[in-house]
């Protein structure tokens, strides 16, 4: 649900903001008011495309915010998408700069426009404008009416045959190809593993070999500074050895005095045992080190060969181990192709007639509700003066195996008699588009996963008892999702639960669009006079406009629900400041 819309120096919108609650709101005004501006901005926050003309002349930049309810959906591809998830609330902005260039934040994340529209895929569906109506999209008739018929299980049960069937024809892909096709890939991996054999190199080889390397490289030095090292310990006189061995002596005669130095003693004999092995290791040391170039030119030439092994195949030494294991499991499935083929090919055809008969199955289930689905739409459309109008879902079976099975499902219009049905973004005009709208989603209500409606002049070609009719319908969808509507009628606005007017006036000498929220009495009643009557509201305007509210409470069972405050910041101006 669309909870709050902030927009800023967009077209003649200098700065508006308002918050919007559940139910009904109906947003009125005159021809060129702006009205139409709300929804395109709308658009804009659900990734829509950008241009440099929205911005309003004399900026730089113009800005749109919204706050959405986080739902379960919206939370699981935010860590989809790995954005924050701040709680309750979504925050999105779109900037939409002079130059043409634009920026997109979620939750303070800057994102791409394609993750925004990956992100808001779903969650308002906008009616009257065919590139933001979900709907029309032939792409989702299916999953529409698996959702409508509570198909989910029998999706899931042909999912699972078809991704055993693509299972197995992946592996008999990795062997295709012809015959000389695959002696050449036989050639060049056994070539690749011959390569690796030939070098047979160990784990840790050139971890060891670089010790080595370097050992007998510095010889020389090594030798001198053990050599060095060794006279320091043991070499003279003033040697450590000789030196701790006399403080060992003078305190060894002292403890017969003060037994208290026996510690002492103790830890000088230590260390004397320590110089001591010290002595004897450097000494083996210094005798063991020779200098070899031929072994250091043996190493060096080893690890030479090593590490181009290595950067051939780009990876480690343990991963060119592990390479070589995966070559020889590779060329043994080539080598014996022909009998494994066989075994696949068995296989698939196992896996290729579950997958049919599961597909089969479905299509039996779309086909039994795809009538009871087309005769709600009708029954709809004949209540908002459609009831020429024909509608039917068209289910093409027998295709190919297909993630969501072999059927083509698409969904056809005709709003003219005689004129045969056909595709709904091809026939269906802005009204007839809004009203279409209003009729599927009355008969997906219990389906559908979109949780605010926006229908752009629902209302276009009917009056009098139909425009009645319409607003009933949008109360009625209003009862289970958000519905936020653009209309002329009085009749219609009249069953809004809270209500907007749009409005122009001057400011600075220019031209600014701003969004008044109503209050119920005087207020709502003198705008559905004025849209009753014009710009002269009449004594009888007002009075044929109360009865028009209280006409929509009697028909909705009595009083309207608790009106929630739709003003400016009402509630969401400290949520859309902190998305900034």
């Amino acid at each position: 649900m669309l909870l709050g819309l902030r927009i800023s120096n967009v077209a003649v919108i200098e700065e508006v903001e308002v918050g919007f609650g559940a139910g009904l709101t109906v947003l009125t005004g005159e021809t060129g008011a702006g009205k139409s501006i709300l929804v395109d901005a709308l658009g804009l926050l659900l990734g829509g495309r950008a241009d440099a003309d929205v911005v309003r002349a004399g900026c730089d930049e113009a800005s749109v915010e919204g706050v959405y309810a986080c739902t379960p959906v919206v939370a699981a591809r935010l860590e989809e998408l790995g954005l924050p998830n701040l709680g309750d609330e979504v925050l999105v902005r779109r900037v939409v700069g002079r130059n043409g260039r634009g920026k997109a934040y979620v939750n303070g994340s800057l994102v791409t426009v394609g993750v925004l529209a990956r992100l808001t895929r779903g969650l308002v569906d906008i009616a009257g404008q065919h590139e933001h109506v979900s709907l029309f999209d032939a792409g989702l008739h299916r999953a529409l009416l698996d959702r409508y018929g509570n198909l989910a299980d029998t999706v899931a049960t042909y999912a699972q045959h078809y991704t055993a069937f693509r299972d197995v024809e992946a592996r008999m892909e990795s062997l295709g190809g012809d015959e000389a096709r695959v002696r050449e890939r036989a050639e060049f991996l056994r070539f690749q593993r011959d390569e690796i054999d030939r070098l047979s190199p160990e784990p840790g080889e050139d971890v060891a070999l670089d010790a080595e390397r370097r050992r007998l490289a510095g010889a020389e030095k090594l030798k001198r500074q053990a050599a060095e090292a060794e006279v320091l310990v043991a070499g003279d006189e003033s040697s450590a050895l000789e030196t701790v061995g006399r403080a060992l002596g003078l305190i060894n005669d002292a403890v017969r005095y003060d037994a208290t130095l026996g510690p002492i003693a103790q830890s000088l004999g230590s260390a004397l045992a320590e110089l001591e092995e010290a002595q004897r290791r450097l000494n083996r040391y210094t005798e063991a080190l020779e200098s070899d170039p031929s072994r250091l030119a043996e190493v060096e030439d080893r690890l030479d060969a090593i590490k181009r092994l290595c950067r051939k195949h780009a990876t480690s030494l343990e991963g060119v181990l592990k390479k070589r294991g995966e070559l020889e499991t590779e060329l043994s499935t080539l080598e014996n192709r022909t009998e494994i083929l066989e075994e696949l090919s068995r296989e698939r055809q196992a896996a290729e007639a579950r997958a049919r008969e599961s597909a089969t199955g479905l299509s039996r289930a779309r086909a039994a509700c795809a009538g009871e689905f087309s005769a709600q739409v009708r029954e709809g459309l004949a209540g908002l003066a459609l009831g020429k109008a024909a509608f039917e879902v068209r289910i093409t079976p027998g295709g190919p195996l297909r993630p969501e099975g072999t059927d083509e499902v698409e969904f056809f219009f005709s709003a003219n008699p005689g004129e045969p049905p056909r595709a709904l973004a091809k026939v269906a005009s802005g009204g007839e588009a809004s009203r279409l709208l209003l009729a599927l989603k009355r008969a997906l209500a219990d389906s559908d996963g979109c949780g605010s409606y926006v229908l752009d002049e629902a209302d276009s070609g009917v009056s009098g008892a139909i425009a009645d009719v319409v607003g009933r319908m949008m109360k009625e969808v209003s009862g289970h999702r958000q519905v936020l509507c653009i209309t002329h009628l009085p009749q219609v606005a009249a069953y809004a639960d809270a209500h907007l007017l749009i409005r122009k006036g001057l400011k600075a000498e220019r031209t600014v669009s701003e969004v008044v929220p109503l209050a119920a009495g005087d207020e709502r009643t003198r705008e559905l006079a004025r849209m009753l009557s014009g710009v002269e509201v009449t004594r009888e305007a007002m009075g044929a406009a109360e009865a028009l509210v209280r006409s929509a409470h009697r028909a909705m069972g009595g009083s309207p629900r608790p009106r929630r405050d739709p003003a400016p910041g009402g509630g969401t101006r400290g949520r859309l400041r902190r998305s900034a």
